[in-house]
């Protein structure tokens, strides 16, 4: 089954309904049981704190609580928590030149748990070499 990393974004992203065509046939196949979108926990709590602040993702005003938001996503949801533990930092320690804190957490869970590619609008990691889907 194929497995995808997700960054917060694209969280916010699926959350307003808002995906480009190809990231939305990830999250509707991961809604359908047929493939994995894993996301660090680090993603999963800067969404939850974005939701808390009414942040406008693409022209639509995030409504609704953290836990509304937590349940769309894990609870009811088509997301798996991937926490952030020792492999994942040690993949991280040697990301940290290359990357801002966010995307080098995206990348070594992404080279940690070894999935297919990142859910991601991001170009530095594109750019770095690892596979994304968004457009």
């Amino acid at each position: 089954m194929a497995a995808y990393t997700a960054d917060a974004v694209s969280l916010l992203v699926y959350l307003v309904d808002a995906l480009p065509r190809e990231a939305d046939q990830v999250f509707a196949e991961a809604e359908a049981g047929e493939t994995v979108i894993e996301t660090p926990s680090t993603a999963i709590a800067e969404v939850l704190y974005s939701v808390s602040r009414d942040k406008d993702v693409r022209g639509v005003s995030l409504t609704g609580t953290p836990e509304d938001a937590r349940q769309a996503l894990v609870g009811k949801g088509p997301i798996s928590v991937a926490p952030v533990g020792d492999a994942e930092l040690a993949e991280y320690a040697q990301l940290l030149g290359e990357f801002s804190i966010h995307d080098g957490l995206i990348v070594a869970s992404h080279r940690a748990q070894e999935t297919d590619a990142i859910l991601t609008t991001d170009g530095v990691i594109g750019d770095a070499g690892y596979d994304t889907i968004w457009g």
